[in-house]
């Protein structure tokens, strides 16, 4: 990618969403943000000792966030070299040596099988081309009792074809319509089996909390070597997407799956006595 103070406002219209978030330094989080992380590592009890890959990290928020919670190893691995330098320089503010970053492709990645203890993917899977190719990566290297814990985002409602098509124009995917149950059949495959299953659906902003985080972010200092037609372009651009998301997710829920593999020759049986919660 040019330096900053090399890009045209051509330069900034060609770009989607996700290299704009690179661009500005967002910090984009996994749905949910912090309460996912919380609770993907208060329920497989999580610890210093584990080992986690954050797939598509881009600018380190889950990653930083689990090395800081947990004091554990940690990768994040993304293919946009901007959002990973970002990420290195917040790592470096925090100074944590427990945790990595790297430039890396989900549908072929540098680590040996089973490398990790769990495997995060927030929304990522939906911008990958080839998904197949990356859930079969995710399973190669997660050790055999490691988990695979993925957060995607589905709709609730069903959109319009012109909301779907900004959507697909804006992250330059060619993304198709999914709900739950799609990405439940993607996910949980013959021989996996889901630990947990947790269910959220996102609240809509005002136009107002948009404008004024689309300000703030704007206003960052990195920005202002932008020629004034690229930052005129740029705002834009941010302003735009970021109303769209905000639209386009209001129809929108994800849901946090935790997922290991079966050892049906070991538990072959169902479970048979079951319990309910009594309230006091």
């Amino acid at each position: 990618m040019k330096k900053i103070k090399d890009l045209t406002s051509e330069d900034i219209k060609k770009m989607s969403y996700n290299e704009i978030i690179g661009l500005v330094r967002e910090t984009n989080r996994t749905p949910g943000g912090l309460n996912t992380i919380k609770e993907v590592s208060q329920k497989l009890c999580l610890n210093n000792n584990s080992k986690i890959l954050d797939i598509g990290t881009s600018t380190g928020h889950t990653a930083l966030e689990f090395g800081r919670l947990l004091n554990c190893k940690i990768v994040g691995i993304d293919i946009n070299d901007e959002s990973i330098k970002t990420a290195k320089e917040r790592c470096e503010r925090f100074d944590l040596s427990n945790v990595e970053f790297k430039i890396d492709d989900a549908t072929n990645m540098s680590f040996d099988d089973e490398t990790f203890d769990v495997v995060f993917a927030g929304n990522v899977t939906s911008l990958v081309s080839n998904r197949e190719k990356a859930l079969n990566e995710y399973w190669r290297v997660l050790k055999k009792n490691g988990y695979l814990v993925a957060v995607p985002m589905y709709y609730i409602e069903k959109p319009t074809e012109k909301l779907l098509d900004d959507v697909r124009k804006a992250i330059q995917v060619n993304i198709k319509a999914q709900y739950k149950e799609d990405w439940k059949k993607f996910f949980v495959r013959e021989n996996d089996e889901i630990f947990e299953e947790v269910d959220y659906r996102f609240k809509k902003c005002s136009d107002e909390e948009i404008d004024k985080f689309c300000a703030d972010i704007l206003s960052r200092d990195h920005l202002k070597d932008l020629s004034a037609s690229a930052f005129k372009t740029l705002k834009e651009c941010y302003y735009y997407f970021m109303h769209l998301f905000n639209e386009n997710n209001s129809h929108m829920g994800f849901t946090i799956f935790m997922l290991r593999r079966k050892e049906s020759d070991i538990f072959n049986d169902p479970e048979l006595y079951h319990s309910e919660i009594v309230n006091e």
